[in-house]
């Protein structure tokens, strides 16, 4: 008796065995299937017709690569920033890094005595001068 073998490749074995061994071959095969549809039968999703490929199954965290060139980036933009808040004037950079801190500009006003006027054409000047910056 002759066994057919078909290999994901698509070649094709065959190979001579005793009748014995092809009859119980046959008859293992014949249960895998029968085991198969009954699975297919009970089960509501088959993972069988999945797609395991995609963006639901990447990896979220960053190679190492990647996280380098994220760092590399981080770190560039960060001196640049730096070099921005040099550009500011003492009382820029104050109410910068109280804008940063979530504090509103009538807040800024009233903690340091001013006009809100006088705050908000300071905040406008900071924002002038990074967009001229930045620009660059």
């Amino acid at each position: 008796m002759k066994i057919k073998y078909v290999f994901t490749d698509g070649t094709v074995s065959e190979v001579e065995v005793d009748e014995e061994y092809g009859r119980l071959h046959l008859e293992a095969e014949r249960k895998i299937e029968n085991d198969n549809r009954r699975w297919r039968y009970h089960v509501k999703a088959s993972l069988d017709n999945c797609d395991y490929e995609g963006e639901w199954f990447q990896d979220p965290n960053p190679t190492p690569h990647e996280q380098m060139l994220i760092d590399t980036e981080y770190a560039e933009s960060e001196k640049k920033v730096q070099e921005f808040k040099k550009t500011l004037t003492d009382i820029q950079l104050k109410r910068l890094e109280m804008l940063e801190q979530g504090v509103t500009q009538r807040e800024i006003a009233d903690r340091e005595g001013v006009n809100l006027n006088a705050v908000q054409k300071s905040i406008e000047q900071i924002r002038k001068k990074y967009r001229t910056f930045f620009d660059k």
